[in-house]
């Protein structure tokens, strides 16, 4: 398929900037001879200035949106009024080789993440399985607008505030069960998957060897402290951080791994 590819940055460190962009400085692996669509959420004035040099050297256009803007927003938006199979980037994206070539004849293709606790040793919020957005293949915006439309025909015939219509469809949807949050992560693409598993397609070992993803990139330093707090380990996040600080991709390699392993205690046994 000839994807459209729209990368997504956003900055809420001035630290981050590096490790918020890895997607643009390896994006010609992933995606060669591609013009891409940088959508910057954010006001930071060094991340600015780093995504206007690298679209002014590749001919790629970048578009700015005030730091309230949700990526979730701008993927509904661009599902809503495109005609061209796109990609969704994640700015914290690290790519090794060629993805032009994937293909899916389900609607969209991405990496499942388990069913999960949010937080470590916390049984009452639970996080229902999802897509990750760190590389998302959208084949077929048309029909999945249309799927959406089916699915939220009825609250959207309850929302007379026109400014308001369609926000649900970005939303995390909640529920309390006997005492237990439920959650399922925000995104249409989510939404979808939660609504009917058959519309998405899961990346193969293959897909998934071509990238990598550097975790809480856009917003390490947060992390790393609210992990700290909480009386984690962070040697394997920093690892990570650091390698992506130093545009060492080799090191960077198996960060996907290492979160899903890290996730394997906090899985709900069915």
């Amino acid at each position: 398929m000839d994807w459209q590819p729209h990368i997504v940055v956003k900055v809420e460190h001035d630290s981050a900037v590096k490790t918020a962009t890895t997607a643009l400085r390896t994006f010609d692996k992933g995606f060669p001879g591609k013009k891409a669509v940088v959508h910057y959420i954010g006001t930071n004035a060094q991340a600015r200035k780093t995504i206007q040099q690298w679209c002014g050297k590749g001919g790629h256009k970048m578009v700015q949106y005030l730091p309230s803007t949700r990526q979730s927003q701008i993927h509904y938006t661009l599902i809503r009024n495109s005609r061209v199979p796109l990609v969704f980037i994640r700015g914290t994206a690290v790519f090794y080789e060629d993805m032009t070539g994937y293909s899916t004849t389900k609607l969209f293709g991405g990496m499942l993440l388990p069913k999960r606790y949010t937080i470590k040793g916390d049984k009452t919020r639970i996080n229902l399985g999802g897509i990750d957005k760190t590389v998302v293949f959208v084949a077929d915006p048309l029909k999945i607008n249309a799927k959406l439309n089916e699915l939220s025909a009825y609250w959207n015939a309850k929302e007379n505030n026109p400014e308001s219509k369609h926000n649900k469809k970005w939303d995390a949807q909640w529920a309390v069960i006997d005492g237990v949050i439920y959650q399922q992560e925000s995104g249409v693409l989510n939404l979808l998957y939660a609504w009917d598993k058959s519309l998405v397609s899961t990346f193969n070992k293959a897909t998934s060897s071509k990238y990598e993803g550097v975790f809480a990139g856009n917003n390490y330093p947060d992390m790393v402290e609210w992990m700290e707090k909480n009386g984690e380990d962070t040697t394997i996040i920093m690892k990570y951080i650091n390698a992506a600080l130093n545009d060492d991709w080799d090191a960077l390699k198996g960060s996907k791994q290492a979160y899903l392993e890290d996730l394997q205690e906090t899985i709900v046994s069915e």
